[in-house]
């Protein structure tokens, strides 16, 4: 059964920046979908009624045909073991190559039934398809609106008009023939995107379906004789009072009929109104401006203004657009802007640099993959994804070009949630240049009105060709798309960046392992250090949450992790074997792990501690350190070790909270090249006469050395409070724990490492003839005594109202609390309940030390508990009861 007629922001698409106000009839409902491999008759014949499709599979949209497949249980879930490898069509390590017997190489029919009410006066129909993969021919009614040849790439969307063809009062059928990516002849398999599609690089199993199918809405919208097109919104800010903006509303109009027709044009941003008369030949589409010059109501006093998080308040505005024909309305739409100021420039010493309304501001970010490698993109993922990145203090995502183009629903997230995107455009270079001009006209077009796309960055690791680059350029102009542009996202080489756009990829060590104090290298090794502008630096492997692996994989596969092909599977392409520096890392710092919960606890460990030490380093050095996007925020399916600080099912990892430890607005930490303690202010008010405290720990919980400063730091600075020494007595293993408050005694940062008298120093680094880059440091801290901590039982009390929990915990012991990990369990399925959101997690508690702790669940169940474990934890379980207030 389909949705009746109704208004666009009731919708599906309840996230859209720009919401169509005409009536809109989505068919998401009630498809059918087969292989054409199975289906003799031709498209005039399957878009008619009465057509036997019971044999067909039922689905809704948008989806593609794998994921169809999977829910209707044709084929096991391929997220779970190696069941991928068991589909049709699969290849290991291969990318958009179909073989030869794959079910998913023949196109594939998805076909719909729908009503439509009586016709009415002056109306117009246009049929919407928002994404299909790859190439389409679209019958209606049994005619054909469109073939496979005006219907091709994943990145566009197409209308037609459809007028003529519907039948009003009564059925109607639509059938699309879906051709896949992957037919390109002479296409090699470790050749990567050349075509305008996903691409998914080593990132996770190339889907045996390649993503084939209609992957965005499809919808009828009804409207008079003129239509309303890409609204956009333009703010020239006054900077650097932002007492004062000029705006500039444009919109496209289009002449649905064969008749020159006068039209008016009227706007209102919150009260302020604006009209403009025009006229328009036939079949005419042209661009309508109002300039402040022309009119005063655009000229905004004191406007608010948009801000990423945490620096401050995201402030939106709504544009409204009617347009009229002899007195009645014939299109409306609305869509959202924020008023804004967003620069980057290239600095004397080639790095690039990102201002905001004024301000210099340090980009800590991570790459961003699509959510879901079968493209089920969910709105609550894209909420729990964006908001972690918000709650961390993340104010970058760049949208990584090997994945897709991304969806309303994801940059209105980030506008609300002050999250600032780079829109990275293809990963490579497509040989129809055409096509990919196409497909990023239309994404500039779609994605141009958010306040959170700042950056558009060319390919991935390589230049366009000099012909795409130019198109790209000459587009950003011609549609004032008011954001900077580079060609290239970086090498390896630093030497490089004055060519690529003022970025570099970063170190090598990034695929595999760094330690925590790597990118403190700044004097010997700056080149590896925490300088300039890296859009894929890292730590390397990064361990999915514990009960995230038990979803994944096997109970018999949990254990070990080397050498087994389950584990090596939910890793990356090239295998297991491609984090092996991790698990050296691992037996020289921590010793070899003795089973699958010891894994995890050191891994943990080890990730918590670079993830912090490489964003506290860019702090440390800023504004030498320009920004990084970590390689890479997100996975898009279920991976045990990859590059993630969220995994796939909606937990953070260590890395995240290591991550948020060191992203705290207003921040102590301890640098490992000079033994500094410093404090980090990245919000733009002065922090005065903040209390300080410091304090050294020997390994069995001693308290070896106290002390308590007083810090100020201007706005967005950084100043170093003091130098350390350690004593012999702290030993070989210590702990430092720092504590930063307010000038009320309010905590702001609360920051414990773990040390050794053994360093870290990079070493060589390089890859090998398999491709698998390889690290080899001089030396490894040693935390091998870690393992002899005595177990602790932490005193925890949970109170909780509604969604809120409060979480107060103390140590109780003589010894140090490493590492306890907080999960609210649902009683259901006995794993970690996720989305939840901690205001700390992973925390290292000294003796008699007591925190408070803060989460937000989603939907707690009745018999919910929360789960405490650890390095050194004594595991426990603490009921969950609602009470009535916090």
């Amino acid at each position: 059964m389909h949705k009746p007629f109704l208004i666009l922001s009731c919708l599906l698409l309840s996230f859209c920046a720009a919401a169509i106000e005409s009536e809109s009839l989505f068919l998401d409902q009630g498809w059918r979908l087969q292989s054409g491999a199975k289906i003799d008759e031709t498209g005039e014949t399957l878009s008619l009624p009465h057509m036997d499709v019971n044999d067909w599979y039922s689905t809704d949209i948008p989806k593609t045909v794998l994921a169809a497949l999977v829910d209707k249980g044709v084929y096991p879930d391929p997220y779970f073991g190696q069941n991928m490898k068991s589909i049709p069509g699969y290849q290991d390590g291969s990318w958009l190559v179909q073989r030869e017997d794959s079910p998913f190489k023949s196109s594939w029919w998805y076909r719909c039934e729908f009503d439509l009410p009586a016709a009415q006066d002056a109306e117009y129909y246009t049929l919407h398809f928002d994404g299909i993969n790859y190439k389409a021919v679209i019958w209606l009614n049994g005619r054909k609106i469109a073939d496979k040849d005006e219907v091709v790439g994943m990145f566009r969307r197409f209308q037609f008009p459809v007028t003529d063809q519907l039948v009003r009062g009564g059925k109607n059928v639509l059938a699309v023939e879906i051709i896949p990516p992957g037919l390109l002849e002479g296409k090699q398999p470790r050749t990567k995107q050349i075509e305008a599609t996903t691409g998914w690089d080593d990132h996770n199993p190339q889907p045996p379906d390649m993503n084939m199918g209609i992957w965005q809405p499809v919808y009828l919208r009804r409207q008079g004789p003129v239509t309303l097109q890409h609204p956009y919104v333009e703010s020239d800010l006054i900077l650097p009072a932002l007492q004062q903006a000029s705006l500039i509303v444009s919109a496209w109009l289009l002449n649905n009929s064969d008749e020159a027709i006068a039209c008016t044009v009227s706007g209102r941003i919150e009260g302020r109104e604006f009209v403009q008369e025009t006229a328009l030949a036939p079949s005419e589409k042209k661009e309508l401006i109002f300039s402040p010059a022309d009119f005063s109501v655009l000229v905004v006093e004191n406007p608010r203004v948009w801000w990423p998080h945490p620096a401050g308040n995201q402030e939106l505005y709504q544009l409204e657009l009617e347009v009229s024909v002899k007195g009645e309305q014939s299109d409306a739409l609305k869509t959202t802007f924020g008023i804004r100021d967003c620069s980057t420039h290239v600095t004397a010493e080639d790095w690039r640099k990102y201002q905001l309304n004024g301000k210099d501001i340090l980009i800590r970010g991570g790459a961003w993959m699509t959510q879901d490698m079968l493209l089920n993109l969910d709105a609550s993922r894209y909420e729990a994804l964006v908001r972690y990145a918000r709650e961390a203090n993340l104010n970058m995502l760049r949208s990584e070009g090997f994945s897709i183009r991304e969806t309303e629903t994801f940059y209105d997230l980030c506008d609300r949630s002050g999250v600032m995107v780079t829109q990275q455009l293809f990963g490579r270079n497509l040989p129809d240049e055409a096509l990919a001009i196409a497909c990023i006209e239309d994404t500039l077009l779609r994605i141009r009105n958010h306040p959170s796309l700042v950056h558009l960055l060319g390919h991935d690791e390589t230049f366009p060709t000099e012909s795409l680059d130019r198109a790209y350029r000459e587009l950003i102009e011609k549609h004032r798309i008011r954001r900077s542009y580079q060609p290239h996202s970086g090498t390896f080489n630093i030497g490089t960046r004055a060519k690529t756009g003022g970025t570099r990829t970063g170190t090598r060590e990034l695929w595999t392992y760094t330690g925590p104090s790597h990118y403190y290298w700044i004097q010997k090794r700056k080149f590896d250090s925490a300088w300039g502008f890296a859009q894929s630096g890292g730590i390397g492997g990064v361990l999915a949450a514990r009960d995230s692996i038990r979803q994944m994989l096997p109970a018999n596969d949990l254990w070990p992790a080397e050498k087994n092909e389950s584990w090596s599977f939910h890793t990356v392409t090239q295998g297991i074997s491609y984090f092996d520096a991790v698990f050296r890392a691992m037996d020289r710092g921590y010793g070899a792990p003795k089973s699958f919960d010891d894994f995890c606890n050191k891994l943990y460990a080890m990730n918590y501690n670079s993830a912090r030490g490489m964003f506290e380093a860019y702090s440390r050095h800023k504004y030498d350190a320009l920004g990084i996007t970590t390689w890479k925020y997100n996975a898009a399916w279920p991976a045990a070790l990859t590059w993630q600080y969220v995994d796939w099912y909606k937990r953070p990892t260590a890395a995240y909270y290591g991550a948020k430890k060191a992203c705290t607005p207003v921040h102590a930490l301890y640098a490992h090249d000079d033994q500094g303690l410093y404090v980090v202010n990245s919000l733009y008010d002065a922090q005065p006469n903040l209390p300080l405290h410091h304090a050294l720990y020997g390994l069995h919980g001693k308290k070896v050395t106290e002390r308590r400063d007083t810090v100020s730091v201007g706005e967005d600075g950084r100043v170093r409070a003091a130098v350390l020494d350690f004593p012999e007595e702290v030993g070989e293993t210590f702990f430092l724990h720092l504590q930063l408050e307010d000038d009320h005694g309010a905590p702001l940062s609360n920051n414990c490492y773990w040390l050794s008298r053994t360093p870290d120093i990079p070493g060589k680094s390089g890859s090998g003839k398999d491709g698998i880059f390889y690290t080899e440091p001089k030396s490894t801290a040693d935390f091998t005594a870690l393992q002899s901590l005595p177990e602790v039982e932490l005193d925890t009390r949970v109170s909780c109202a509604d969604d809120q929990l409060r979480v107060e915990v103390q140590n109780p012991s003589e010894h140090i609390a490493f590492l306890a990990i907080f999960a609210v369990v649902d009683p259901e399925t006995a794993l970690e309940a996720a989305p939840v959101y901690w205001s700390d997690n992973y925390i290292t508690l000294m003796p008699g030390e007591s925190r408070v702790l803060q989460a937000e669940t989603k939907g707690m169940k009745e018999g919910a508990f929360l789960r405490v474990e650890g390095f050194n934890i004594s595991s426990q379980e603490v009921p969950l009861i609602k009470e009535a207030g916090v």
